[in-house]
């Protein structure tokens, strides 16, 4: 085991001399510089921001240290046993050859038709499940967890994702306008053989360390509050919630206090911002970085997040960064390769849920300036993100909206993952990953609440579809003999559904009960269908002659009709008036 620790430290080593590289076309930050991994950085103000389990508070320089070696000795432990595993089962120890393996297997399952024309022999199952093996004892995850990323990326994609998290992340600065300018603290930096830059054009107060002979979290710019040490992908939530002045803001999980200062100087210390944090010793660290920046707006509470509602009064903006299983940062944190699974993903889901719930409830929706939510973690697990604001989106009355105004680059969220089928809307949230920006893995999307009122009736999850079909498979000798009892229905025509009728029908049905009611059918009886079929059957004959017999049927018919005509008139009585009327024309 230490000679493989040895090796890992070695292969990590770097030279000291300093060269800048040209950062490639979607590395937001830039390649990480030689030598970041020797630099005394001091207090990390937000490496345990994410944390729930561990304490935040004023690190020395040589206890973060030994902290992050023991983390190193921790997983190269786990690592040496799985090597030994293999060894005692006589396979094949090399790294480099194992290496070549993991990028072997994964090109075979990118491109599985043409490699079964090449004549690959094993099954896509048999190479998936020997990638996941190799890729858990190569890099030090768990099969589980290792599963789950191979399965969320393709495999090419998920190898550089594991690759990137080996490497440190580049130490960024973020510049507090409150007090400095970045062009002034980038002269007093350099003054003191720290090498700083400008992390890019996306924003405007970040700064990229490249080398330094002093701590950076002991110098006297930082003592003074002109900066904060802090992660660039805890730029991107803020940026997104574009607080303004004179407003209403809550940061929910505020500690240790990197994205409520951000918020406090954005604001220009006007309005009220409230900054929540559940752990009382965490709110230490929260209190000591807002004096230390010279906020004058932010009021500490510690609370439970899910009660805030009862006590804070209606607001414009919320931040959640909601407290997650850090699947996004182990760079900074290896020990979440082995702790985290499936299951833990699912359960900081719940709580998210209900965060995210209370923070949309505490939001007025008929605020002139603002009506956001910004929900954000330092996960890429699909539970901890779309999920939970699909869940939101069907809780409340609530929409996505896009912050691309303020930040122009990431990911687009998942609309659908495997089975799973979200709104199609959280294309306009965004992810970032280590291995495509060099920044930590994270998730950010905005919210904009519609109406105060919630929701009676939740609308039906239907993400999942389990559509079970009754084969022969279910006809189970239990169920065959099974005996099924049926409601007694009467023999009433009531009973039955009725037809649903339009419009005419309706009407006819309305003539004939009014007819009926008059007694229409009494006086004009209905012919009788023998009737009907003897008139239907006349003259069969004459219709199978030609025109000349119709005609002549027609004309006896009309003699037929007219001699009765004729005889009942000489037999009727003739009025007596028409009588003397007669004589007297014949006088």
């Amino acid at each position: 085991l230490t000679s493989i620790s040895a090796m890992k430290r070695k292969a990590k080593a770097k030279p000291k001399a300093l060269k800048a590289s040209k950062p490639k076309e979607e590395d937001w930050l830039g390649d990480e510089a030689e030598g970041e991994n020797q630099l005394d950085l001091g207090s990390d103000d937000e490496a345990e921001d994410h944390f729930e389990e561990e304490d935040e508070g004023d690190v020395e320089p040589e206890d973060d240290a030994a902290a992050m070696d023991d983390d190193n000795e921790a997983g190269d432990a786990q690592m040496g046993s799985r090597i030994l595993a293999r060894v005692a089962e006589g396979k094949q120890m090399d790294l480099s050859a194992l290496k070549q393996e993991i990028q072997d297997d994964a090109g075979l399952l990118s491109n599985w038709r043409k490699a079964q024309l090449l004549g690959e022999k094993r099954s896509r199952e048999e190479v998936f499940k020997n990638l996941v093996s190799n890729c858990s004892t190569y890099f030090g995850y768990s099969e589980e967890l290792a599963e789950y990323f191979l399965q969320m990326f393709s495999p090419e994609t998920a190898v550089k994702f594991f690759e990137a998290n080996e490497q440190q992340r580049p130490l960024t600065l973020r510049t507090n306008t409150l007090k400095a300018r970045r062009s002034s603290l980038m002269q007093a930096l350099t003054q003191r053989k720290v090498q700083v830059d400008p992390i890019g054009s996306w924003t405007k107060v970040g700064l990229k360390v490249y080398q330094s002979q002093v701590p950076v979290g002991a110098t006297p710019e930082y003592l003074g509050g002109h900066y904060m040490i802090q992660s660039t992908s805890s730029f991107i939530p803020v940026m997104a919630l574009a607080p303004q002045q004179d407003e209403v803001v809550l940061d929910m999980a505020a500690a240790p206090g990197g994205k409520t200062t951000y918020i406090g100087q954005l604001m220009r210390n006007s309005g009220t911002l409230f900054a929540n944090d559940l752990r009382k010793d965490r709110c230490k660290a929260l209190v000591a970085n807002v004096h230390r920046l010279g906020l004058t707006n932010v009021v500490v509470t510690n609370l439970d997040g899910k009660k805030l509602s009862k006590m804070l009064p209606r607001l414009d903006r919320v931040l959640l960064d909601a407290p997650c299983t850090g699947s996004g940062i182990i760079a900074r944190d290896p020990s979440v390769k082995v702790k985290r699974g499936q299951k833990d993903f699912e359960g900081h889901s719940r709580l998210q849920k209900e965060l995210l719930t209370a923070a949309i409830d505490m939001v007025d929706a008929g605020s002139k300036t603002g009506g956001y939510i910004v929900y954000s973690t330092c996960s890429v697990a699909v539970e901890e993100n779309e999920a939970v604001v699909d869940h939101a989106l069907k809780t409340r009355n609530v929409e996505l909206v896009s912050f691309t105004s303020a930040v122009n680059f990431g990911v687009e969220g998942l609309s659908k993952y495997r089975e799973r089928r979200f709104h199609p809307s959280l294309n306009l949230s965004r992810r970032y990953y280590p291995h495509v920006h060099n920044m930590d893995g994270f998730f950010v999307a905005k919210l904009k609440k519609t109406s105060n009122k919630v929701p009676e009736r939740i609308k039906k999850d239907r993400s999942k579809v389990e559509d079970k079909v009754w084969g022969e498979e279910h006809w189970t000798s239990d169920f065959m003999d099974s005996v099924v009892d049926f409601e007694e229905t009467n023999g009433d025509s009531t009973a039955k559904k009725k037809k649903k009728m339009n419009a005419r029908d309706r009407k006819k049905q309305r003539r004939d009960e009014l007819l009926k009611a008059r007694g229409y059918e009494q006086k004009y009886p209905p012919k009788p269908a023998d009737s009907e079929a003897k008139e239907e059957n006349k003259e069969p004959a004459a219709a199978a002659k030609g025109k000349k017999a119709k005609v002549k049927a027609k004309k006896k018919r009309s003699l037929e009709d007219v001699a009765p005509a004729k005889e009942a008139a000489k037999e009727a009585p003739r009025p007596k008036k028409v009588r003397k009327v007669k004589k007297a024309a014949k006088a």
